[in-house]
């Protein structure tokens, strides 16, 4: 025949609850101490990535618009027809008057 003990339940002392609080506690702000600074080391990474595309993507256009200068330079040029003024006139001497204006 085999017997049972059955242990008792200490029951921790407020002494112990205090110092098992005080060492979550520590290990809480531990925790926040990590996340804080890998999310600060993130944000860093982040933007160091953002203004190195957006430095590159500047570039790129700067490239594309002197190109499109010089495309521009090299089109043939054509004189006027006649001066905007001479259109200007000619354009209000065939204009046909408003009926509807007094």
């Amino acid at each position: 025949m085999t017997t049972q003990t059955q242990s008792e339940t200490k029951i921790p002392s407020l002494k112990d609850v205090k110092a098992a609080s005080a060492r979550v506690e520590q290990k809480a702000r531990e925790v926040y101490d990590v996340l804080v600074d890998a999310s600060v080391k993130w944000a860093g990474f982040g933007l160091g990535y953002g203004r190195t595309a957006l430095t590159t993507s500047a570039r790129a256009l700067e490239r594309a618009a002197e190109r499109l200068a010089t495309l521009e330079e090299k089109l043939p040029k054509k004189a006027p027809d006649a001066p905007a003024e001479a259109q200007a006139a000619e354009a209000e001497a065939n204009a046909t008057p408003d009926p509807n204006v007094n």
